[in-house]
């Protein structure tokens, strides 16, 4: 501790017995304003009883001073205050209005001693002050007899105490909103008793007899109804037809009509809120006409709320459902976890992408310049030649003491001839120099092996140059997998609860269902189910019931399904069906004298919904030209089935392909398109490949590209021509074999493409034989190189 500190003495500083209570206003002044607004309108409730000598009451009130009284002291405040104002209103509605004013100011005063006492306590002291007011009134000022006034007190004090229960209830309702509770139909209807005093204290103004407090009424059934449905709306209407009856003089009509006309609109709800509302006019017409009340003004007043109802825009509505419906804000809260879950693993995965990024770029930070070195490296030779050479010879003061400045120039210029190949003896050290043959054994020893280290460290330099490469490829294509499936992959809850029903409904055993919309927008559905052994359960019964229930055709992926050898259970994934259909056929000749072909190829649907075609040509023929253009296209498709990119996935292959294995230099081609089922949108995209061809009717596009192969430059040569295809276009996809048929015209596609306008063939498979055919008939059966004709049909389903 420092010396002379000056520490202060210790003290209790929160002394209750000191301290001043006081009410601080300052606040959300919103809430404020609404509990004031809401404590006004409760108040103006009034209920008559008609019962001498209580003619009417209105405890509304009371109760909803007690039951604000759970909150803050500010809220109290406003709540007491808007109680206050509306009793003031009724002045001349009831008889002993002065007793509720004194009973209010007393309970405020109450509420607001500085003495702590507990909640439950407070409530029985909340209400002996009511009790207490209601007495003293009737006795000193309606000098009411005792007995008298020992019952109708009583009686008034009892009859707070359910009000105050609904009332705080519904106000503890009221703060779950915009929470993640579920709401039950009591607290529901809760809510809504709450709304009905508020409505019921809008009193009986009117408009040309038109009264308003009915309007708000019917409207706001018609609301309720349409959020919760049909139980919940019948509840309502029920309880508000309970409020309104008690307020005027036609109690069973207002419940029969409000509970009735809440069901009825509620069972329409699925068809919109047009015919909902309709159903709501029509019913609560024939109610009317039926009971013998029919008036102009009641129909003016149900038109008036049906309006009110259809004018509250649905993205108001769309509120109201997510936090009422309980399946909405189940979907909701799915969808808010889902999102966490998925935000926690692309950070994760953000940060892996960083960590690659980080390690690129440090292996290229670590390549030497080798232009900064060059100076350093030949000033060593020099030294180390000298060093051998001169260490012991006799000469050595007399050289590189005295004539310094001549012997180094000497040594630098012999170094540096040795390194052009030159290996003159420089004058200077012809004249002087007395070992000449080892300063020339070791000169030839030191640049060779000078030479050896450098094309290591040379083949160091561009292995790590090609590591980083592949480094900062992988953090792209893994930033680009995050991207994907951070914003293109959506839950569908409602289509899974109306699947879900309609499975049980046709008696289709399930584990679990699952919908989601992928990143093209597509509907998706995981079905798990029990193994059939191959009966196809799940495209025979499930699937027409699914595509009755969605309303789009769908269709069972190409993966089928998948069972689980442990649980025994299948695992099916049902999708959008596609728009076309596309058919392939191949034909594949090899060089003449060759047994092996040196193209590759690949065809059909991916994933994500297109159909991909590869060829590749590995330059030369024979297994090995095979087993380069067979990597090229196994790489492709692994890059494609992962849900990479198509550039990123070319990039790493013309990347890999850079890397020599072997001091022969081997390339190889891509040819590929890539077509999208569902709209015909397709890719070509081409590195060092021949033209491809695109036949409609009797007509033939050409899709030309002059690149160079993959392994020839750092960066992918690439050309990407985009076409729309439609149903019954034939694409023609061939290695270069196929168009050099002759040397005085190689590469010439004419006759290709005079045999695509004339052709009547068709099928797939037989044109590519045909192509193939035609042109071993063009070279006298003499292969020049390796022949792959592909030939894909696009067929439209619908």
């Amino acid at each position: 501790m420092q010396y002379g500190i000056d520490i202060s003495t210790y003290k209790r500083m929160n002394n209750k017995k000191n301290e001043k209570k006081f009410i601080n206003l300052k606040g959300n002044v919103k809430e404020l304003i609404i509990a004031t607004i809401i404590g006004f309108f409760v108040t103006r409730v009034v209920l008559g009883l008609s019962l001498s000598p209580i003619q009417s009451i209105a405890p509304f009130g009371l109760a909803f001073m007690l039951a604000s009284n759970y909150k803050n002291k500010k809220e109290f405040v406003a709540s007491s205050f808007g109680v206050l104002v509306g009793y003031i209103t009724l002045f001349n509605k009831i008889e002993n209005m002065p007793m509720y004013l004194i009973a209010v100011l007393i309970l405020f005063i109450v509420n607001n001693l500085p003495v702590d006492i507990k909640n439950r306590k407070m409530i029985y002291v909340s209400f002996g002050t009511i009790f207490c007011s209601y007495l003293g009134y009737g006795f000193f000022v309606n000098h009411y007899s005792l007995l008298a006034n020992l019952i109708s007190s009583s009686v008034e004090t009892v009859v707070v105490y359910p009000i105050y229960y609904v009332i705080n209830y519904g106000l503890k309702c009221i703060d779950d909103i915009n929470t993640q509770h579920y709401f039950t139909n009591e607290e529901l209807i809760s809510i809504s008793l709450l709304v009905c005093f508020i409505i019921s204290g809008i009193g009986g103004i009117s408009i040309q007899n038109v009264t308003i407090r009915n309007v708000v009424a019917i409207a706001f059934v018609m609301l309720i109804s349409y959020i919760t449905g049909a139980g919940t709306g019948a509840s309502v209407g029920l309880t508000i037809g309970v409020v309104l009856g008690f307020t005027s003089d036609n109690f069973l009509l207002y419940i029969s009509v409000y509970g009735v006309c809440g069901m009825v609109s509620g069972v329409f709800k699925e068809t919109g809120k047009i015919l909902s509302a309709i159903s709501f006019v029509m019913v609560f017409l024939i109610l009317i006409i039926y009971s013998k009340a029919f008036t102009i003004y009641k129909m003016a007043e149900v038109l008036a709320g049906a309006l009110i109802f259809l004018a509250v825009p649905s993205k108001m509505y769309e509120v109201f459902l997510i936090e009422f419906d309980n399946e909405k804000k189940q979907d909701n809260l799915n969808e808010l976890n889902f999102n966490k879950i998925k935000n926690q693993l692309t950070n994760r995965l953000r940060d892996f992408t960083d960590v690659l990024s980080t390690m690129s770029i440090t292996l290229n930070d670590l390549v030497d310049n080798e232009k900064l070195l060059i100076k350093n490296k030949s000033t060593a030779m020099i030294e180390n030649v000298a060093d051998r050479s001169c260490g012991t010879c006799d000469m050595k003061h007399s050289c590189w003491k005295r004539e310094l400045h001549l012997t180094y120039n000497a040594f630098s210029e012999l170094v540096k001839g040795y390194e052009e190949g030159e290996d003159t003896f420089p004058q200077e050290l012809e004249r002087k120099c007395i070992r000449k043959f080892a300063v020339i054994k070791n000169t030839e020893e030191i640049i060779n092996n000078h030479v050896m280290n450098e094309m290591i460290k040379r083949r160091l330099g561009e292995g790590r140059k090609l590591l980083a490469s592949h480094i900062n490829n992988m953090a792209i294509t893994v930033g680009e997998i995050v991207d994907d499936f951070d914003n293109d992959l959506t839950l569908a809850g409602e289509i899974e609860r109306t699947v879900k029903k309609a499975l049980i409904k046709n008696g289709i055993n399930f584990y679990n269902v699952f919908c989601y919309n992928d990143k093209y927008g597509r509907l998706n559905i995981k079905l798990d189910m029990d193994n059939c052994h191959g009966s196809n359960y799940c495209i025979k019964d499930a699937l027409p019931v699914i595509n009755q229930v969605v309303g789009k055709a769908m269709s069972v992926s190409g993966d089928s399904c998948f069972v689980d050898p442990i649980t025994n259970k299948c695992s099916v994934l049902i999708e959008e069906a596609p728009k076309y259909h596309i058919k392939s056929g191949v034909a594949v000749n090899p060089k003449q004298g060759e047994k092996y072909t040196g193209d590759s190829y690949s065809f059909g649907k991916t994933k994500d919904g297109h159909y991909m075609v590869i060829v590749s040509d590995g330059m030369g023929s024979g297994p090995e030209a095979g087993a380069e253009s067979k990597a090229c296209v196994e790489l492709m498709e692994k890059f494609s089935e992962a849900g990479f990119d198509e550039l990123t996935a070319i990039d790493t292959v013309n990347s890999i392909m850079g890397i020599r294995f072997s001091e022969e230099e081997k390339f190889t081609t891509l040819d590929m398109q890539k077509i999208d089922l569902y709209t015909g949108d397709s890719k070509f995209m081409k590195v060092g490949a021949v033209e491809s061809f695109i036949k409609r009717g009797n007509k033939v596009e050409v899709i030309k590209s002059k690149t160079l192969p993959f392994g020839v430059l750092e960066a992918t040569d690439i050309d990407i021509v985009e076409k729309k295809l439609s149903n019954g276009d034939i694409v023609v996809t061939i290695s270069d074999g196929i168009l050099e048929l002759d040397r005085s015209e190689e590469t010439s596609a004419n006759w290709l493409l005079e045999f695509l306008r004339t052709t009547k063939i068709k099928q797939p498979k037989d044109l590519s034989i045909a192509i193939l055919e035609k042109a071993r008939d063009i070279s006298n059966g003499h292969c020049r190189d390796d022949m792959t004709v592909v030939v894909s049909k696009v067929i439209a389903l619908y």
